[in-house]
């Protein structure tokens, strides 16, 4: 049995109950960053910040916990902005820490792309020296409930440990891969070949010259492709997806963002894409690529999407959102050279279209697939998802978050982007009420904030956060028990 000393309000209502004693769920970079900005920025009466997190390392999450040194950022290091208060961390340190000594690969005239195993080391440097010195606790379990007992938040592990909080943030990142609904109907032995692009296995035992299906044609395909040709594979590869659109490259000689979206408000899909256009043509005449653009865009995306009435951010999402994402989320020089040899090699074909069945033969797969000019049937070995996560229905992703919903805490957004909150990140209630001290942080905050995926904005929002819980009133000390249960 484990004691510490905590908090309790100083004659304070309930409503203003302070945070002395912070869990939050999820280590991944959002959850990682803001515990350090609380370890470093405050409440002064701060006693514990609680992190869960099954991996062995907080800040890596599923993006940067990787070995594969092919797996680059799509964004030069001097943009990731991953620090609040010190926005060339990360390259600062890629220099003093003789990273790009050993990764010249790194450094293209469209800037520096980093390897993400890297950006995971950087995080991980960041939040050792809190971790040593005990202000920060890891938890590496995954977290089995949540309840609420006599207004403090109860979190319980999947190995038994219960942690009482004042307050909990929800950092949970990405749900699993979407899947196509005829994949669910297959076979056991079609089914052992269809496998997410981010499992661990996902590349074992490939045999170089197989073909392989490749569903879906962002940047988790793209890595996916750089991943085959780094292992030899010099089979055919056809990535597949509705649209066929691919991510577009970066633009060099570091133009910086150009154009102004906010003093208009548009209040329509059509007036801000008509609006785009005309930046877009403003800045080609004066010789500024049309990168600078939706980099501005970018910056200001969070405002415009919450000017944005629910009708227009469900038609955007709808009729643009596919085309946004393919200028916003660019590929890295990297990325986008092995895409070009693929393609001159005529190794690689992109298809538009969507998968109608799948039957397993002796050796490999039959996908019989349907574009706009017909029907098609391919042959490969493995299939291999990259459909980006699905966000709908967020609350059934995990077990604990549909309890919370079902006990009214929380709920999904409507237009299956996340969790709903407000734009402090405070969550939802069923009953329409925003909860003071439950948060949500990071990408499953996106039905407040449209734009919450890059780390750029993913540091502002956990920086506001923690901002307003500093704000907080003062607390007294009390003694809490922490258990372990079973």
């Amino acid at each position: 049995m484990l004691k510490i000393r905590v908090s309790s309000v100083r004659s304070c209502p309930t409503a203003h109950r302070s945070s002395s004693r912070i869990a939050i769920i999820g280590g991944g970079y959002t959850g990682a960053l803001i515990a350090k900005l609380l370890v470093e920025r405050g409440p002064r009466d701060l006693e514990e910040v609680t992190v869960f997190e099954p991996r062995d390392r907080l800040g890596a999450g599923l993006a940067y916990d990787v070995e594969d040194a092919d797996l680059r950022l799509n964004v030069a290091a001097h943009r990731m902005r991953a620090i609040p208060g010190a926005p060339a961390a990360f390259l600062d340190w890629l220099q003093t820490s003789g990273t790009l000594t050993v990764d010249p690969q790194a450094v293209t005239p469209e800037g520096v792309f980093a390897r993400r195993r890297d950006f995971g080391r950087f995080m991980e440097t960041q939040l050792s020296p809190l971790l040593e010195r005990g202000a920060i606790r890891h938890v590496r379990e995954n977290v089995r409930s949540v309840s609420r007992m006599e207004e403090q938040w109860r979190v319980t592990s999947a190995g038994g440990m219960s942690v009482a909080a004042d307050v909990l943030i929800l950092a949970t990142g990405h749900p699993a891969v979407s899947r196509p609904p005829v994949l669910d109907t297959l076979d056991r032995r079609a089914a052992g070949g269809v496998i997410d692009a981010f499992a661990p296995n996902a590349f074992e035992n490939i045999d170089p010259a197989a073909p392989i299906l490749i569903v879906g044609s962002g940047l988790t395909a793209l890595d996916a492709v750089v991943r085959l040709e780094a292992l030899g594979h010099f089979g055919q590869v056809t990535l597949l997806s509705r649209s066929g659109l691919l991510p577009r490259p970066h633009a060099g000689a570091g133009f910086a963002p150009f154009g102004e979206f906010l003093d208009e408000k548009p209040t329509s899909t059509r007036q801000l894409l008509t609006r785009v256009r005309a930046t877009i043509s403003q800045a080609q005449a004066q010789g500024i690529p049309w990168q600078s653009v939706f980099d501005a865009l970018r910056q200001q995306s969070q405002s415009l999407w919450q000017n944005l009435p629910s009708a227009e951010r469900q038609k955007f999402l709808r009729r643009l959102r596919r085309w946004y994402d393919v200028h916003r989320y660019r590929m890295p020089p990297q990325v986008s050279a092995a895409l070009e040899r693929g393609l001159a090699s005529r190794r690689m074909d992109i298809l538009a279209g969507h998968i109608c069945s799948v039957r397993g033969d002796r050796h490999d797969l039959a996908t019989t697939i349907r574009t706009r000019s017909g029907m098609t049937e391919r042959h490969c070995n493995r299939i291999l998802l990259a459909t980006g996560r699905d966000f709908r229905d967020y609350c059934s992703h995990q077990r604990f978050l549909l309890a919370m919903h079902r006990d009214g805490f929380i709920q999904s957004d409507p237009l299956g982007l996340g969790l709903v909150c407000d734009d402090a990140g405070r969550a939802i209630a069923t009953d329409g009420t925003p909860n003071t001290s439950l948060f949500v942080a990071g990408p499953p905050a996106r039905p407040a904030f449209g734009e919450l995926t890059g780390v750029p904005e993913i540091a502002a929002q956990a920086a506001d956060l923690v901002d307003n819980l500093i704000r907080s009133p003062a607390r007294e000390t009390r003694t809490i028990v922490i258990r372990r249960l079973g």
